[in-house]
């Protein structure tokens, strides 16, 4: 099994996990009878939190290039993901007219869902990023001048992720093009 393929069968674990966690938090860490205070109900989330953000980044951070971009895009991310679940949470209290646990628990809810679909946006590898790596494996690529995706091997000059057609000769010449803006920077 590839790593990559260990690394999504891993991520798939990321709710069973989280809940598991949340169950251990709320009734193991956090005990009591009826309706839990919204402090209880915020603690268990700071706890959710951490234990998702550590899974995330341990699981993820040797196949990210981890740039001054991606690290300011990361803590974007984060407090956009704060921002939502607050937001939720008064939006909840505010329509429903029901205690404020039930929106913080609503609202915690969104913070992780909203920061891990962030970070895959944000984690995510570019064109001139896929180019590097494939060229440190060795092979000569020939990639979408568009998109940036590997068209090699290809039977056509059609990319298949992004549509675009090309000649050969459109081909070479982009492969020339994007060595040498390499090579510059």
């Amino acid at each position: 099994m590839s790593r990559l393929v260990a690394r999504l069968i891993l991520a798939m674990l990321i709710l069973p996990v989280a809940g598991a966690v949340f169950l251990f938090t709320a009734f193991v860490m956090f005990p009591g009878g009826g309706p839990p205070p919204p402090s209880r109900v915020l603690a268990t989330w700071i706890v959710e939190y951490a234990v998702i953000g550590t899974y995330w980044t341990l699981l993820w951070r040797s196949s990210v290039r981890w740039t001054r971009e991606r690290l300011l895009g990361t803590l974007g991310v984060t407090l956009a993901a704060l921002l939502c679940g607050g937001v939720g949470a008064v939006f909840i209290v505010e329509v429903t007219h029901e205690a404020i646990a039930l929106g913080i628990l609503i609202g915690g809810g969104l913070v992780p869902i909203v920061w891990v679909f962030g970070t895959v946006l944000v984690w995510k590898e570019n064109a001139q990023e896929r180019l590097e790596r494939l060229k440190t494996y060795g092979t000569d690529t020939v990639s979408c001048p568009v998109c940036g995706y590997n068209m090699t091997g290809l039977r056509e000059a059609r990319c298949p992720e992004c549509g675009g057609s090309f000649t050969v000769d459109e081909l070479l010449t982009a492969q020339q093009n994007r060595e040498e803006e390499l090579e510059q920077s």
